[in-house]
This record gives structure tokens, sequence and C-alpha cells, in this order.
């Protein structure tokens, strides 16, 4: 029969990983528990203010933009881009000259649709210019069978 371990004699995975910096913290630590200063009280919270802030601005940027840009700015969550994001997961992503590409198009991206943004008249050019490319990617998806097409 095995015996549980009491809680306080357990041994948390930072706190093995901080053995390597001080054997002697840790178990000091350990018996004694942790006594944050006051300054390091002020810090944490002040910290936890700047993550949930920065985590909240990249949530709504996120769902603001979306991550098919360009297709997303002209084209809404329609089909067309629903089809292109297909193309992106099943063609581009397994090689690496796809990932390379996908790379390149996310940095580049945001600069060509704040420029739509700008110039409105441009939407519809790149809306045309895209539309083949629809086209030629759901070809693609539809050759290898009705179950890679949807979703």
């Amino acid at each position: 029969m095995r015996r549980r371990r009491k809680a306080k004699r357990a041994v948390s995975a930072s706190a093995l990983s901080q053995m390597g910096v001080c054997e002697r913290l840790v178990v000091f630590e350990h018996s004694e528990g942790k006594r944050p200063t006051p300054e390091q009280r002020v810090a944490l919270q002040r910290g936890l203010r700047a993550h949930r802030q920065f985590a909240s601005e990249g949530e709504t940027e996120a769902a603001r933009r979306g991550r098919c840009f360009i297709a997303t700015h002209v084209f809404g969550e329609g089909p067309e881009t629903q089809v292109l994001r297909r193309f992106r997961d099943r063609y581009l992503r397994p090689t690496r000259a796809g990932r390379r590409l996908i790379l390149a198009y996310y940095r580049l991206a945001p600069t060509v649709c704040r420029a739509m943004e700008r110039w409105p008249m441009t939407r519809s050019l790149t809306r045309a210019a895209i539309r083949p490319l629809v086209w030629c990617a759901a070809q693609l998806l539809a050759d290898r069978g009705p179950s890679d097409v949807s979703g």
C-alpha cells in the first residue's frame, strides 16, 4: 500500500528549477514560506495590471482584424475568406516554403489593410485581384475531395 505524501512536504516544479540557482533559498522558502517585501507586492500588482491590459488589447485587436487580414478586410467573414484560410492550412502550412510565405504575408498584410482604409477605392481593386486566387484555391481544394472542402 502506497502512502500519500503530505502536501507540506511536496516541492513544486518551480522550486525544483530554482535549486540550480540557490538550494539553500529553496529549502528556506519551503520551510518558512515566501515573504515578499512591500515593494515586491506593489511590483507584482503593477505587473499583473500591465499583463491584463496587454492581454485585453491583444484580444480586441485580433477580434477587430481577424487573421486573414486582406481577405477579411475586403470580403468580411464570407466564403472567400474561408476558402483562402482552408487553402493556407492545407497547402501552405505543411511546407517550409509555404510557412515562409505565410510569415511574409502576415508582415505585409497589415500595411496593405491600412492603405485600403486610407484609400477606399483600392478595396474594390484588391477584391478584383483576389477573386482569381480564391477560384484557384477552391479548385485545388475541390480536387482533394469533398471532405477537404468543408470546414
